[in-house]
């Protein structure tokens, strides 16, 4: 008895887990997004943070999953549902590539300079004064 005790705690720490990670991500490409907007004198934007919103869909979708797993509701689940966060990921996915080039163009064109990066992995940085890259 203590084992299944054990493995549902364990099922409520990785749903807890998913949804803190799905509400991290989108705050954190909002943020980005509403500093592109406000057209800040910093900038930061990358295609993960572009593309983070459209992945968190797949993490509240998965927290969804095991928690019908701790319910016991497995032969009742509908794939519908699934396919549908598919198909806002896969769309999420082409948009996000657009939306990054989009961002990179306007920023150029409206005189920010992209910093250097410490990797290659490093979101880029937009400034209007070379001098705030640090």
């Amino acid at each position: 008895m203590d084992n299944i005790n054990e493995n549902k705690a364990k099922l409520y720490l990785g749903i807890l887990l998913l949804l803190f990670m799905a509400m991290l991500s989108i705050m954190f490409s909002f943020s980005d997004y509403v500093g592109f907007f406000k057209g800040d004198g910093v900038i930061t934007f990358s295609w993960k943070s572009a593309g983070a919103i459209w992945f968190s869909p797949v993490l509240i979708y998965l927290a969804y999953l095991l928690y019908r797993i701790s319910l016991g509701n497995m032969k009742r689940l509908n794939s519908k549902i699934g396919d549908y966060v598919s198909y806002v990921s896969i769309a999420g996915f082409i948009l996000t590539l657009f939306v990054s080039f989009y961002v990179d163009d306007k920023l150029k064109t409206e005189g920010y300079i992209t910093c250097s990066k410490s990797s290659w992995m490093a979101p880029n940085k937009y400034v209007k004064d070379i001098s705030l890259c640090k």
